[in-house]
């Protein structure tokens, strides 16, 4: 997990490289085939966005995915995920990092997997070559996914300290249990989801000892309120007696 960072960092400074010169007139006659690489690139960016905004508990109003600018009708493969709410900082921070992510995994997958693997048809090994250099244009997160960030930020930046806070605690708290049992996990994934989880731990048991603090600072000792017993008894069956006859 320790060397995964740098792997993101260096796809992010190829993707920036790569795309900065293939979208360029510097790409000369190969600029036609870049193009439609980046369009591919930019609709595993948008899914991306998609999946990462489900898997933080959020909806999206829609994913768009344009292969031309809508105002001036040039070619600008571009795309746009719309979540139905304003997230919190975490939420925008996986959100904008969830291309980079996901095309990291994606890059490996098909290179090692495929690429290289004779045992694939040199078709299936083309394609997955196309997959690998289409991940590598749109890997980077945009100007506006960055922008992103900041605007959640900016919303709120007591509760953007606050889950910075948390989050740095949960990896603190991984990192000596893995250290003090000698443990290690066979997928990286396995450690995002468990700083997810201790994230959680730690969030839920400071909304209950908050909401238990501000009931137990509302209780009012000196009237001690009375156990009512109505709620845990039964009626007992009472036979309605006979009518009077006159």
């Amino acid at each position: 997990m320790i060397e995964e960072p740098f792997v993101f960092l260096l796809i992010l400074v190829v993707s920036l490289v790569l795309s900065h010169f293939l979208m360029s007139d510097r790409a000369g006659r190969f600029q036609w085939v870049a193009y439609r690489l980046f369009f591919i690139g930019v609709i595993i960016h948008e899914i991306s966005h998609a999946i990462m905004c489900l898997m933080v508990g959020m909806k999206f109003e829609y994913i768009r995915i344009r292969w031309r600018d809508e105002r001036f009708g040039f070619r600008s493969p571009h795309g746009s995920v719309k979540p139905d709410r304003i997230p919190t900082f975490l939420q925008a921070f996986v959100l904008a990092l969830a291309p980079l992510y996901f095309s990291t995994w994606l890059i490996f997958l098909f290179t090692f997997g495929v690429v290289f693997n004779p045992s694939f048809e040199p078709l299936a090994r083309f394609f997955a070559g196309v997959v690998v250099i289409s991940c590598l244009l749109t890997a980077a997160p945009s100007t506006i996914d960055w922008r992103y960030i900041s605007g959640a930020f900016r919303e709120n930046p007591s509760h953007s300290w606050y889950q910075i806070l948390l989050i740095s605690l949960s990896i603190w708290i991984l990192w000596f249990i893995l250290i003090s049992t000698h443990t290690t996990f066979f997928l990286d994934v396995f450690y995002y989801l468990a700083i997810a989880g201790i994230y959680l731990v730690l969030k839920f048991s400071l909304i209950g000892s908050r909401k238990l603090l501000a009931h137990i600072s509302t209780r009012n000792y000196s009237k001690p309120s009375k156990v009512k017993m109505r709620p845990f008894t039964h009626k007992h069956y009472k036979p309605k007696k006979p009518p009077k006859r006159l």
